[in-house]
């Protein structure tokens, strides 16, 4: 049998801002065991879920876009998943940079 003692790797591809909403689009892999869950927090005390763009985290691959409502906290956002197995990765997302004026 296979043990499995690697995380998760969550790849934020972006931050975008769109019609009043941020939105933090990432990708998380597994190498040895499907993804099964990714939660975020904005302030490192509550989790919320989020599901992947299929609907369902059952691959060993998922892609996500994550709308969060207005913009961002300043102090960012971070992002936890966890494998089949229950090893945990984080990952923080930083607010994307205004335009200078």
């Amino acid at each position: 049998f296979d043990v499995d003692n690697s995380p998760p790797v969550i790849a934020i591809s972006g931050v975008r801002t769109e019609r009043g909403h941020t939105v933090i689009v990432f990708d998380v892999k597994d190498d040895h065991s499907p993804v099964k869950l990714v939660e975020f927090s904005e302030d490192g005390q509550r989790w919320r879920g989020v599901f992947p763009m299929d609907g369902i985290a059952d691959s060993r691959a998922e892609h996500y876009e994550l709308p969060i409502e207005g913009e961002m906290d300043p102090r960012g956002i971070t992002l936890r998943a966890t494998d089949s197995m229950n090893n945990i990765s984080t990952a923080h997302v930083d607010p994307p940079r205004r335009p200078q004026r």
